[in-house]
């Protein structure tokens, strides 16, 4: 039986945002070479840096899981304009040489970090709480983060290399580790892996509780420049600051809300979705730190002071300094302006023209791109900086999965009154009604496509349902299933 190797270890990075070092290589026993990194609790700060860091590479969420191939296969490219690899990703054409060389590398990458969540959990397990400055809430915290991108890792992995769950298939499509090993380990059922990657978040949200919740509770309920950008004193310091670009306790609740709505499970979805609606939503007549951003903040036409990511809502994003040059690079080697595929008429066919998410996109001699990923050239200001992050999963979203729920779970006026909430805090004023039929799914769809534009979301929520692909009048038949790289079926 073939055997895997894994290459890296933990990435030693000095502070949050700085750029890391390079991986350390490993011998040929698969042992680390740096017998002292777990020595000192600053390797085990460093190395859940590094895990963040590398998980914004173009190889993942800095390109092929958001604005990249996702977004290629949720058809939010206008066809001829993505791209000579993005173009075969819109086809499905998952036999192309340059497309399976992505995917490859989608699988190889995240089996990686996860390769080095492991090897982190591990050894922060053997460590006493009093190992670290700020005890057991310092150590739970790592152990938690690390607990919860492996099972993103893992659930992302799932989303796109197996059935979704509605199919009903019962096929093994990819294996769940826990352990840092280089032994073959099998693959696992839907059922099975989802079970996996709900223990982990269950466990890893109560571990970042203490330090989310009590010990450094204003780290999340204070504004976003604060949560994102500037940081802000925090028992213990920089590192336990800027929770936003984290996997905090608020953002592991919403992931949970996220999984279980894709395994079906709406009862667990809609009460993971409610501790955050209740305790981190905005609510009329409270002055909370979370909202939504207002329409005031995002011009049209991308000025350099808009606010295109809508960071106010964001649960979770990754950072990477030059992320917006590095998609300018991708335009310049393809010949592209990643056009879109008639965005518009998401706004104009169910008369939302109010809607100030239209504002993030730029129509030129017909031809329509988004402002989400532009490069500004140098960022002063607070709401430039915002072309850094990648978002990951928004407040929007909760409503959503809120909204969806309600309506399955026989709370109909619930359902209708959330997705108000979040259709007019994006200032669409046209009021939705008629849950649960079909026509509300339908214009939960149409949220879906017009929040998540670019993001990478699109295709999953397509596949989720088991439904074609719609934009406007065109549908499309997609292929949801990836490939596994030819390497992974060879013993």
């Amino acid at each position: 039986m073939r055997r895997y190797r894994y290459i890296g270890t933990m990435v030693l990075a000095m502070m949050m945002f700085t750029s890391c070092n390079q991986w350390l290589d490993i011998d040929p026993k698969d042992k680390i070479v740096d017998e002292n990194l777990f020595s000192d609790y600053r390797g085990f700060r460093n190395s859940l840096n590094g895990i963040y860091q590398e998980m914004a590479s173009p190889a993942l969420y800095g390109r092929e899981l958001s604005w990249g191939m996702t977004s290629a296969l949720g058809q939010d490219y206008a066809a001829n304009e993505s791209g000579v690899v993005y173009q075969e990703v819109q086809k499905y054409n998952y036999e192309n040489a340059s497309v399976k060389s992505v995917i490859a590398n989608i699988w190889a990458k995240s089996y990686n970090i996860i390769a080095n969540c492991n090897k982190l959990i591990e050894e922060i397990e053997k460590q006493d709480s009093s190992f670290f400055p700020l005890g057991a809430a310092e150590k739970d915290l790592i152990l938690g983060e690390a607990l919860a991108v492996r099972a993103m890792l893992h659930f992302d992995i799932l989303r796109l290399f197996a059935p979704a769950p509605i199919t009903g298939d019962g096929g093994e499509y990819i294996p769940y580790r826990k352990t840092y090993t280089v032994m073959h380990e099998s693959k696992v059922t839907n059922e099975i892996a989802l079970k996996n990657i709900t223990e982990d978040l269950l466990r890893a949200k109560d571990l970042v509780a203490k330090n989310d919740t009590i010990l450094n509770r204003s780290m999340l309920l204070t504004n976003n420049d604060n949560r994102f950008i500037n940081g802000y004193s925090a028992e213990g310091g920089l590192f336990f600051c800027s929770r936003g670009v984290r996997l905090n306790y608020v953002a592991i609740t919403g992931l949970l809300a996220r999984v279980y709505l894709y395994a079906n499970d709406r009862v667990n979805a809609q009460k993971y979705a409610e501790i955050i609606y209740k305790n981190y939503a905005p609510k009329t007549g409270e002055n909370r730190p979370w909202g939504f951003t207002s329409s005031g903040s995002v011009y049209p036409s991308g000025k350099p002071e808009s606010s295109v990511k809508l960071i106010d809502d964001l649960l979770f994003a990754l950072y990477d300094d030059r992320l917006a040059s590095k998609v300018e690079e991708y335009k310049t080697e393809y010949a592209t302006s990643l056009y879109l595929n008639d965005i518009k008429d998401l706004f104009t066919r169910e008369l939302d023209l109010d809607d100030y998410r239209m504002n993030l996109i730029e129509s030129s001699s017909n031809k329509e791109t988004i402002v989400k990923w532009n490069d500004i050239g140098s960022t002063q200001t607070a709401n430039q900086r915002q072309y850094q992050f990648i978002p990951m999963l928004r407040l929007s979203e909760i409503y959503y999965i809120l909204s969806e729920c309600y309506a399955a779970n026989g709370f109909p006026a619930e359902a209708e009154e959330v997705l108000k909430e979040v259709r007019f805090a994006r200032d669409a004023k046209r009021v939705v009604t008629g849950a649960p039929s079909e026509e509300f799914t339908k214009a939960l769809i149409w949220e879906g496509r017009k929040e998540f534009l670019t993001e990478g979301q699109t295709f999953f929520m397509f596949k989720r349902l088991n439904r074609p692909i719609t934009l406007g009048a065109s549908t499309i038949t997609a292929d949801f299933v990836l490939p596994r790289p030819d390497s992974e079926d060879i013993y």
